[in-house]
Order: structure tokens, then sequence, then C-alpha cells
């Protein structure tokens, strides 16, 4: 990931910026403030990476997943040249992987350590890994982060398969010991089905908060050993209804889908 922050730095200067060129050599000493009145700081080890890589000396005050008041974050050092064509791109890291920490931060919190909040792979083209490492920052789960992880069997699936039970017993055909099978199921009728065939998790869908806590208390009383997962219509504002103690995790795709930017701004001294 550090390579391909320096390799956007590298486009972004193409044959030079003309506008900081005259000051190549010219030692500066620089802040980076937060500008919001707080944020969950997340960027920290990639920015520190990148800066390394262009002779720059990156002083954080803060760590990676720290709560973090507005002011200053971190202190740079190095030629003025390189502080500048890296500037945008430094703060756009932090600003990108704060917001998505924070917003994870706060959903932990709403979850009071009952069920454990989890990302998707609704995420931002080519942003992925950056997107995952924040919410891990945050106190959240990353879910899946390739289709190799776990055996997801979502709804096309099953329609090609014909049913989920003959989806599971092809899947485990081919599968490892040590990877499980999730099954997303739209109906209590599914979730049971895909329990009986020997899912490891089964994914309720878009079921209404009543619903899955009514469902996933009737899997839990027949099969405690199976891991049920709520996604589909849960959002910020309506998580708490949906903390059940049949409940182990609830998946939110806004997490990464949705990314408003933390304000960061770098400040020549």
């Amino acid at each position: 990931m550090i390579d391909n922050v320096v390799e956007l730095i590298r486009k972004d200067e193409y044959f030079l910026d003309y506008a900081s060129y005259p000051l190549k050599g010219t030692k500066c000493n620089a802040e980076v403030i937060l500008k919001d009145e707080a944020a969950v700081i997340s960027g920290v080890e990639i920015v520190s990476g990148v800066c390394e890589r262009f002779n720059i000396k990156a002083e954080f005050l803060y760590k990676d997943g720290d709560l973090v008041k507005k002011g200053k974050v971190a202190q740079i050092h190095g030629d003025a040249y390189n502080i500048l064509i890296c500037e945008r791109s430094i703060l756009n890291v932090l600003s990108f992987m704060s917001a998505i920490a924070t917003k994870v931060r706060k959903l932990v919190e709403k979850a009071d350590g009952k069920v454990q909040i989890a990302a998707t792979r609704k995420t931002i083209p080519f942003t992925g890994e950056l997107q995952k490492i924040a919410v891990l920052h945050g106190g959240g789960d990353t879910h899946r982060l390739n289709l190799s992880d776990c055996a997801m069997i979502k709804d096309n699936h099953i329609k090609l398969y014909g049913s989920i039970t003959r989806a599971v017993n092809e899947v485990k055909k081919h599968l490892s010991f040590t990877k499980k099978i999730e099954v997303e199921a739209e109906t209590l009728e599914m979730a049971v089905e895909a329990c009986q065939a020997g899912s490891d998790i089964v994914m309720l869908d878009n079921f209404s908060p009543q619903e899955a806590c009514r469902a996933a208390r009737l899997i839990k009383e027949r099969y405690p050993d199976v891991i049920v997962e709520i996604s589909g219509g849960v959002n910020p504002d309506n998580i708490e209804e949906y903390v059940c103690e049949y409940i182990d995790v609830i998946s939110i795709g806004r997490i990464t889908s949705e990314v408003k930017y933390v304000d960061y701004s770098l400040e020549v001294l």
C-alpha cells in the first residue's frame, strides 16, 4: 500500500511540480493539523512509510486507532519540494482512513460490546485495502478481505446450484478445512436449510430488527455453533435496534461505501 501511495505521488508530480521546484534544497518544518473537533486517526503507519521514501521525517503524536482532538497530530521535517509534492496525497490518506475509523468506532460504541461490527465488500474501487485497515483501527471486523477468505454462498449462487443444500454440498468438495461456509438467507426457512446443510455462518439479509432477533434465537437454540450475521437495512441510525443476544455480527456496507472526509491540513512553520 505504501508503494501504491508513492506511485500516486509520482504520477501527481509528473515531470515536476513547477510551483515547488525553486524550493528544492530548502529545509522545511511543518505540522499536520486535525481541523475537525475529534476523530479516530488512521493512516499513521502508511503515511510514515510514504514520508520515509521521500526522506521526510514524520513524527506523529498518536498511533493508529487513537481518538484525537482538534489540533496538531504530527510534525514534518524535510526538503520543501518533497513535502509539497507529498502534501495532498498524505492528507488524503489520513482524511479517508480516519473517516472510516471514526465511523466504525461510533458504531462499535453503539453496539456496546454485545455484537461485532463488520464491514462488507462494498468498498470504493482501488481503495479496499486502505478501507479494511481503517475498519480495524476503528475497532471493527474486516469481514472477507477477498473471495477466498470464506465461501460465501449468495442468492445468485443458490439460483445456479438449484438449492442451498446442493450449493453447500458442492462447495464442501473443494473447500479447505481452514475455511468457513457462509450462506445468505432471505427467509427463516432458508436460514434453517443452510444450518441443516452444514453452513458455519448464516447471514440474515434484510430482516427487520424484530424478525432478525426472532430468527437468530431459533437458529441458536437449534444450532448453537452457527454464527449469525445480520446485514441489509442496518444503518448508524437503527443499529441499536438490531443488537440482540442471539446475533453475533452486524455487517454494514455504508461503513466503506459512504465516506465523508475528516479534515486535516499541513501548515508550514
